[in-house]
C-alpha cells in the first residue's frame, strides 16, 4: 500500500502554498511547498506538504491529509508522514461521530497498521461554552457572547479544574484582542498580547503579537477574495520590524464559482493552517 501513488490531487480548487524566509541581510530561501485540493463547495479534499524532517528538500512529498465527507459533514480523514528520503509512509485515520443535531461530539484516531486507538477527543457542547477533552491532565475550554464572539480561551486542569493559561478577548471597532496569562505556579508565569484586526468583509488583515519581542503578521488578498499572500515581521526591544517569512498562494481552478462562502471556507482553511 504505501509502495504505491496515494496522493490524489483531486478537487475544483488547486491552491499551492509556497514559504520563504529572510536571513542575513534579507537572503530569500524558499522553505516550504504545500498544495491543497478543494470541492466545489470549498470543502478541503487534500493537503500536501513537500520535504520531510530528515530531508528538507521540497522534491519529495513529506506528508498527505485526505478528507472523506457525508454530505456537509466531515466523516473520516487520513493522514500519511513520512519523516526520510526512502521512509515508509506512517499512516494514521480518523472517524468522526455527531449527535442527532449534526453536532461534532468526538473524533477518534486510529493506527492504519493495526486499528489500534491512537487517540481520542470528545467535545463538549453547552450553551456559550465549549470544551475540547484529550483524555490528558488538561482541557481547552472557549466561552462566548451573547453574539457568539469568543471572549475566554482557558487551557484547564481536569482533576482541580483550576486554569493553567488564559486568553482573555475584547473587541475595539475592527480589532478584537487577546490578552494571555500563564497560572503555573512555579515563579516563571508570562504573558502576551495579540491584536488582529478585520477588513469590511470580516477577513483578518493584520495580526500583531507583543511578548519578549514584537510580530507582525500581514494579511493581503486577491481581486477575487481569496488570500493571496502572508507576511510576518519581528521586532526586538523598539527596532524597526524586519521580514522575516512570507507565505504565498497561487490558484488554479477549473470552474468560477467563488461565492462568499466558498471564499469564507478556503481563506479560513489557509490561514488556519
Amino acid at each position: 500500500m504505501f509502495s504505491q501513488k496515494i496522493e490524489k490531487k483531486i478537487g475544483t480548487y488547486k491552491i499551492t502554498e509556497v514559504g520563504y524566509s529572510f536571513s542575513n541581510g534579507n537572503e530569500k530561501r524558499k522553505i516550504s511547498k504545500s498544495e491543497f485540493y478543494f470541492d466545489d463547495f470549498g470543502k478541503i479534499l487534500e493537503k500536501i506538504k513537500y520535504g520531510r524532517h530528515h530531508y528538507n528538500k521540497l522534491n519529495v512529498i513529506g506528508e498527505i491529509e485526505q478528507y472523506h465527507y457525508d454530505k456537509d459533514k466531515l466523516e473520516l480523514s487520513k493522514s500519511y508522514t513520512s519523516s526520510c528520503k526512502s521512509c515508509d509512509y506512517f499512516q494514521l485515520y480518523t472517524k468522526y461521530n455527531y449527535d442527532k443535531n449534526n453536532v461534532l461530539i468526538n473524533e477518534n484516531t486510529f493506527y492504519g497498521k493495526n486499528d489500534s486507538l491512537f487517540m481520542a477527543i470528545n467535545y463538549v457542547d453547552k450553551p456559550n461554552i465549549k470544551e475540547t477533552h484529550f483524555s490528558e491532565s488538561t482541557f481547552y475550554q472557549k466561552i462566548y457572547d451573547p453574539e457568539n464572539r469568543i471572549i475566554q480561551l482557558n487551557q484547564i486542569f481536569e482533576d482541580t479544574k483550576k486554569i493553567r493559561w488564559q486568553y482573555l478577548y475584547e473587541y475595539i471597532d475592527s480589532c478584537k484582542i487577546g490578552n494571555f496569562q500563564t497560572y503555573y505556579g512555579d515563579g516563571k508565569e508570562n504573558s502576551k498580547r495579540e491584536i488582529e484586526c478585520f477588513d469590511l468583509q470580516e477577513r483578518i488583515i493584520s495580526k500583531e503579537i507583543i511578548a519578549g519581542y514584537k510580530t507582525k503578521i500581514l494579511y493581503s488578498y486577491s481581486k477575487e477574495g481569496l488570500l493571496k499572500e502572508i507576511k510576518e515581521y519581528e521586532s526586538y526591544s523598539d527596532e524597526a520590524y524586519e521580514l522575516k517569512y512570507i507565505l504565498t498562494f497561487k490558484f488554479k481552478v477549473k470552474t468560477k464559482k467563488l461565492n462568499a462562502e466558498i471564499l469564507r471556507k478556503i481563506n479560513t482553511e489557509l490561514i488556519e493552517e
